[in-house]
């Protein structure tokens, strides 16, 4: 499964790489800080998932999301923001995330979401609550 990081902090990119290299079969193909640079990679590179921020450097991660959703609706696209409000949750999903997390609170269920996907849902669905909060 090849993971595409959409995230301007470098420290969190540094933590979303930590978690995923724990995954076998998971592959970090490249990284993106703002809405151009993510629309380019994920048209270069065609991941199988995209971690998104909300809040980029550049642009929007809503953008972001609906143009991977329009323009290639077979990639994954896991929301892992610090904004874990209800409206940013409806917002995300009405616009296509597969998942949508806070990072903040909720790195071990993006973690169980990956690695449910990657060993046992290959030719599936991601879930879109693989596990129960912390």
């Amino acid at each position: 499964m090849r993971i595409l990081i959409i995230e301007d902090s470098e420290k969190v990119r540094e933590r979303i790489e930590s978690m995923v290299s724990d995954i076998p079969g998971i592959e970090v193909v490249g990284y993106a800080v703002d809405e151009q640079d993510a629309l380019e990679r994920v048209n270069a590179l065609l991941p199988d998932v995209v971690t998104l921020d909300l809040n980029l450097r550049k642009g929007s991660g809503i953008g972001v999301l609906k143009a991977i959703k329009k323009n290639h609706p077979g990639i994954k696209v896991m929301v892992l923001a610090n904004d874990d409000g209800r409206y940013y949750e409806e917002a995300c999903m009405r616009a296509g995330a597969d998942c949508f997390f806070d990072k903040t609170f909720q790195f071990t269920r993006a973690y169980s979401a990956l690695w449910l996907w990657s060993n046992a849902g290959r030719s599936g669905s991601l879930p879109l609550s693989p596990a129960p909060a912390e």
